[in-house]
């Protein structure tokens, strides 16, 4: 490394540490990859209009030997996966280079943890959590990557959501995109991105007095997330498959329906929880059939997710609710977060 690079990487260590609101420049082209499919996305943004849908694609990923797991790499050999990248940029008239990937969360251990007050560095910040989690990680601290992103709670105290994942495992996906030509410019969890998708409309709700809650079900694992005053205060994913068709994995309704039962007497024992008022949801090929389980847990409103809200449609292009649903993550990735 030159003497430049190493001057250069010390500064953006200061930038990153003394201005956390810091916004990096985020691809406007987004891959999600998950054990069955692939989804490419591209935006275009001009000024503080809403970003245009310019296109879209969805191909079926290779099917790995073995389900999807955050201990060890487990897709198809790299050139395979490279090759469906390659045809879905080609079909989409988008040139390969930087672009956002986002992966599923059921390749990292997602915690919500808390803290009495805010670290003074970021470096302070990710040792007390990387010494949290030390023993509740089934690999060792020195092969995990970290992400993270911390949440004002009451007074000093701050909540933290972060994700812990196999360093072998990211550079799976990572190393499928450069072999098709591209950068990934940044890697991010479905759920968290769907999260910042539809962060406006849970705020509202909070600011009605309601507590709102986010389930991600992506065939192979639900998320659910539920927020109140604009905090996350509880963060759940779970595996949640069985065996369909040619052993196929599908949404398991019975599983769900046991998991939510857990998660929302949680939610009411220890959070001082009231009751959820609006569940967004989220679902894709192979688990819609848990929508049925959700009416009988007292929801008072329940609504899919719609990343159209958010975006401008190219002309001739449509955007059904089962195309809007399976492009969401992708869709919050491209257009950027906090945006």
């Amino acid at each position: 490394m030159s003497t430049i690079s190493k001057i250069t990487d010390r500064i953006q260590g200061v930038i990153q540490q003394r201005m956390p609101s810091f916004h990096p420049v985020y691809p406007q082209v987004a891959l999600e990859m998950d054990a069955t499919e692939m989804v490419l996305v591209r935006l275009k943004r001009k000024g503080r209009n809403k970003p245009t849908l310019e296109a879209h694609e969805v191909s079926p990923m290779p099917a790995p030997s073995e389900p999807l797991s955050m201990f060890r790499p487990s897709l198809r050999p790299a050139a395979e996966i490279a090759g469906v990248i390659q045809e879905m940029f080609t079909k989409t008239g988008t040139k390969p280079g930087k672009i956002s990937l986002v992966i599923p969360d059921n390749v990292a251990k997602i915690s919500l943890l808390s803290l009495p007050e805010r670290p003074p560095t970021r470096k302070h910040l990710e040792e007390i959590l990387r010494f949290k989690l030390r023993r509740s990680v089934p690999f060792r601290m020195d092969d995990s990557v970290i992400s993270y992103q911390v949440i004002p709670a009451e007074g000093k105290a701050v909540n933290v959501l972060v994700a812990l994942m196999h360093r072998l495992v990211v550079e799976q996906f990572e190393t499928a995109v450069r072999a098709a030509g591209a950068r990934p410019g940044l890697v991010d969890l479905c759920t968290p991105n769907l999260l910042n998708l539809c962060r406006r409309e849970l705020d509202e709700l909070n600011s009605k007095g309601h507590d709102a809650a986010l389930l991600n079900c992506a065939g192979s694992y639900f998320s659910l997330v539920i927020i109140r005053a604009g905090r996350i205060i509880f963060f759940r994913s779970k595996s949640l498959h069985g065996s369909g068709a040619e052993g196929a994995q599908v949404a398991d309704a019975s599983v769900l329906a046991r998991e939510l039962n857990h998660s929302l007497a949680y939610y009411q024992e220890k959070l001082s929880g009231t009751g959820v008022h609006t569940l967004m949801v989220r679902t894709v090929a192979g688990s819609e059939s848990i929508l049925p389980a959700l009416e009988g847990f007292g929801f008072e409103s329940i609504r899919p997710v719609d990343p159209a809200v958010s975006l401008q449609i190219v002309s001739g292009l449509r955007m059904e609710q089962a195309t809007a649903q399976r492009l969401a993550p992708a869709v919050s990735a491209a257009s950027g977060r906090g945006r």
